[in-house]
């Protein structure tokens, strides 16, 4: 069940710079001290003193409700981007949340994840919570799309989480691949259109919107219901 959004005050707690591309950012709540959100959803940070806000998929576990994590792209930067890249630790921010119903539907036989980019943010957050918190068995499928291999992240969370539940399938797929690749080539729209893909299957997508648009056209040429298909535009 979504909570109802609240005010509240975070300091950074953590900050790990994964590559050129993307930045973590661990907040820890401090008044008040917990926030029980649902995997998908996300928060509106306040980044001026003007009240300007900008929107922000959590990417961690809902089971640790002390704090949450966000995954930023940094190549925009954006105001948004700027203001939490400039954060010191210790330092609070304001927050609105949760917000958003991005939510899975328990009645999907399959969850397919389709993201590009930091768009992986809330459906890592959703993995992570089917699969650690909900010990879900149905099959779980991840589609992460990016251009460059040096760009990929959470490889190794993502290998140990796919060893310890056989139900979850992981496939980065990279447009500018390196010779050596074995794996997905091109956009995440190739990688599905060389894959079974179930009617039945909840999909839910993550991205920007030619990858949402497009994706949508391929999975309703596959006879995708268009009910079966979910996106988020925060990330």
């Amino acid at each position: 069940m979504f909570q109802p959004p609240q005010a509240y005050l975070a300091k950074l707690e953590n900050k790990e710079v994964f590559n050129s591309k993307f930045t973590r950012l661990d907040f820890e709540l401090e008044s008040p001290h917990e926030m029980q959100f649902q995997a998908g959803q996300y928060v509106s940070i306040q980044i001026n003193d003007q009240g300007e806000r900008r929107s922000y998929s959590i990417s961690s576990s809902p089971g640790i409700a002390h704090g949450f994590e966000i995954l930023l792209d940094v190549a925009p930067m954006g105001l948004g981007v700027t203001f939490l890249q400039n954060l010191k630790f210790g330092d609070q921010i304001k927050i609105l949340g949760p917000l958003g119903r991005f939510g899975w539907d328990e009645t999907d036989p399959t969850i397919t994840l389709i993201a590009t980019g930091s768009g992986l943010g809330p459906l890592r957050s959703l993995v992570l919570d089917l699969l650690q918190e909900k010990k879900l068995s149905r099959p779980i499928i991840l589609y992460w799309g990016l251009r460059h291999a040096e760009d990929l992240i959470y490889q190794d969370e993502f290998q140990q989480l796919s060893t310890a539940f056989p139900n979850f399938k992981f496939h980065p797929v990279l447009s500018q691949s390196p010779n050596e690749w074995s794996l997905c080539r091109g956009r995440v729209t190739d990688c599905l259109s060389i894959h079974d893909l179930m009617p039945n299957s909840g999909y839910y997508l993550c991205g920007n919107q030619t990858m949402i648009a497009d994706v949508i056209t391929v999975l309703t040429q596959r006879g995708v219901a268009a009910e079966k298909i979910h996106h988020e535009k925060f990330y």
